[in-house]
């Protein structure tokens, strides 16, 4: 089951997962496998690069069916193997854009299940993080199709 939780400048999903822990983390970090379930669901190609260290930047581009081509970008500020990851998020959006934003995921180890609790915070407009809502939930729902 899925929850979120949204407010003026912050949303938080919560989601468990059928699958071990070091599998989610590996899905969520290696970009190859983040290219079969980011995105929203208009998205039809994504590209992953990223410099997987603290101070280290990623990008992530998104063609959508629209023909909108989307970047994501930031730092990553923590990184605890298998715990927590804590980067910054911008994007280029014109609908719900991203600037200076704040993303936090961690991974609770359940067993034979993972529990993933981000939290994306600092948005500067309510529609951006009703869109980001949007967005994450797409992309949790994809994750979960890659980790059956």
């Amino acid at each position: 089951m899925l929850t979120t939780n949204t407010q003026a400048s912050l949303l938080e999903i919560k989601k468990t997962f059928k699958a071990p822990l070091s599998r989610v983390f590996k899905a969520w970090t290696e970009p190859e496998q983040m290219t079969q379930w980011f995105g929203c669901g208009k998205a039809q190609e994504v590209h992953v690069e990223q410099d997987f260290r603290v101070g280290g930047d990623f990008c992530v581009e998104v063609a959508c069916s629209d023909g909108e081509q989307v970047r994501m970008s930031g730092t990553f500020l923590e990184i605890v193997p298998n715990a927590k990851l804590v980067y910054t998020w911008n994007n280029t959006s014109s609908e719900f854009p991203a600037s200076d934003t704040l993303v936090k995921v961690e991974f609770i180890d359940k067993g034979d299940s993972t529990e993933i609790v981000l939290q994306h915070s600092k948005f500067n407009r309510p529609v951006s993080v009703q869109g980001h809502t949007m967005g994450w939930t797409a992309c949790f729902e994809k994750l979960e199709t890659l980790l059956r």
